[in-house]
């Protein structure tokens, strides 16, 4: 299940390879917002925010960032976010912690998307 959604974010952001604008920190800056949705779904009891609206807020966040998406399928944002998701689950920090910090820090991100 975990790793279906994370699939299923991953897809969602696809976008066409017409040129190298996006760089490697910064997809790999989408690839950590992304697992922090995902981490926030699966361990925080999030399950029922939409993905469509994730995708909103992932794709809103590179705009307000001025991050072209043009060439977002030229990196391998599956594995990417896949090790984000892992980093996130292996912060020691207590689960209720860690859900809190990462609710606060990007849920509000979720409503400038709308």
């Amino acid at each position: 299940m975990r790793k279906t959604t994370l699939l299923l974010l991953l897809t969602l952001l696809g976008f066409s390879q017409s040129s190298l604008a996006l760089t490697e920190p910064e997809a790999e800056d989408l690839a950590d917002l992304t697992a922090v949705f995902v981490y926030l779904k699966n361990d925080c009891g999030y399950s029922d925010l939409p993905n469509v609206q994730i995708k909103r807020a992932i794709i809103y966040f590179a705009q307000q960032n001025q991050w072209d998406l043009s060439n977002y399928n030229s990196f391998d944002m599956k594995s990417m976010g896949e090790s984000s998701y892992r980093d996130l689950r292996s912060i020691t920090l207590p689960n209720r912690k860690k859900c809190q910090s990462l609710a606060r820090e990007s849920l509000s991100l979720l409503a400038y998307a709308n």
